[in-house]
């Protein structure tokens, strides 16, 4: 859980970097969905380059799930559909 915090806390400033253990340690799923849930585009490849930095391979595929469950959350929220 602290990892996660941490991990999320560090995504939220677009100019940090992420550390070896908010990389290792982040829920790649629910990071993903809360970027999807402020309606921008997927910043997989930035947490990639990040964290390749250490050598850390992240899951991508956990990561893109969530923000498609969070992108379409926005689109309802928003009066409109993820299709539109």
């Amino acid at each position: 859980m602290r990892h996660a915090l941490v991990a999320s806390l560090l995504a939220l400033c677009g100019c940090s970097t992420m550390t070896p253990s908010a990389c290792a340690g982040a829920n790649w799923y629910q990071l993903g969905e809360r970027d999807g849930l402020g309606g921008g585009p997927p910043r997989i490849e930035v947490y990639a380059y990040q964290c390749s930095k250490h050598q850390i391979e992240i899951p991508a595929a956990d990561y893109l799930e969530g923000w498609w469950v969070g992108n379409a959350t926005y689109h309802d929220r928003v009066g409109g559909s993820a299709d539109d």
